[in-house]
């Protein structure tokens, strides 16, 4: 699993999110200030939160992005899912959209490369999925103290 700049944006803005819920919505112009990331590249990445249903925006003067559900119900895993795809290693090993590649010699069902990577990926959901956006968020304040 590679997680694109699109996912990692995502993950880098979604605790200011948090941090803001149940208050006013946070425009993408604040959240892009706050991160150093260009405003029409975040847009992007906020669109594609709205689209998988995490966030709601509002337009106008006042408006902006929140989550539309509480931040403690959202994973990691939900999250890079919704923004990258699978969190498969290769294709073959996903468990949502499994794809065998046709050049592979292998038959997909014994693949011992498929089966180890079946276990990377395991792995690494059992780690985001179990990890929520609050956690990322508190772990985030955490660590800015610290610093």
């Amino acid at each position: 699993m590679r997680l694109s700049k699109k996912g990692i944006y995502a993950l880098r803005v979604l605790p200011h999110l948090a941090d803001a819920y149940g208050k006013e919505p946070v425009s993408a112009a604040t959240l892009a200030r706050r991160e150093g990331i260009s405003v029409k590249y975040l847009e992007q990445v906020l669109t594609t939160l709205r689209k998988a249903g995490f966030l709601v925006s509002e337009k106008g003067k006042e408006g902006g992005y929140a989550f539309r559900i509480a931040p403690q119900k959202v994973t990691l895993g939900d999250v890079i899912r919704a923004v990258d795809g699978p969190l498969a290693p290769i294709p073959c090993a996903s468990r949502t959209a499994p794809h065998h590649d046709p050049e592979c010699p292998y038959p997909f069902e014994t693949c011992w490369l498929r089966l180890l990577m079946l276990r990377v990926r395991d792995n690494i959901a059992a780690v985001l999925d179990q990890e929520t956006v609050a956690q990322m968020a508190s772990d985030a304040r955490r660590a800015v103290r610290k610093a």
